[in-house]
């Protein structure tokens, strides 16, 4: 009774602690801009998780670097303006849905006959 009391015990912590292990898209950043990690989820919403942090400060987003590798961030300012600085400042443009793409790997060593 007891052992089986404990093992129903240590199933639920585990499955507790498990399920807050999920990747969470955000932005983390100030009123003059932010970062979001890149991934490919990520980066096919990131228009959209700018402009709701710019949204808390009354700001435009304009998306300013995307690094296509894990650890990497996608970076983004707020403007009062959206006109302002077009061309000093361009807009980086990402991807709009996420794509698996298939590497095509060659040999290694090549035989000659």
């Amino acid at each position: 009774m007891r052992v089986g009391l404990v093992v129903s015990v240590i199933g639920v912590a585990m499955s507790l602690s498990v399920g807050g292990a999920s990747a969470q898209a955000f932005a983390k950043g100030n009123d003059t801009g932010g970062i979001i990690p890149w991934s490919c989820e990520n980066e096919a919403i990131a228009w959209q998780l700018a402009a709701d942090h710019c949204a808390w400060y009354r700001k435009y987003p304009r998306i300013t670097s995307v690094v296509r590798q894990y650890g990497s961030y996608i970076g983004f300012n707020c403007l009062w303006n959206p006109y302002i600085a077009r061309y000093q400042i361009p807009v980086v443009p990402t991807r709009s849905a996420c794509v698996a793409q298939a590497q095509r790997l060659s040999p290694r060593v090549r035989v000659l006959y």
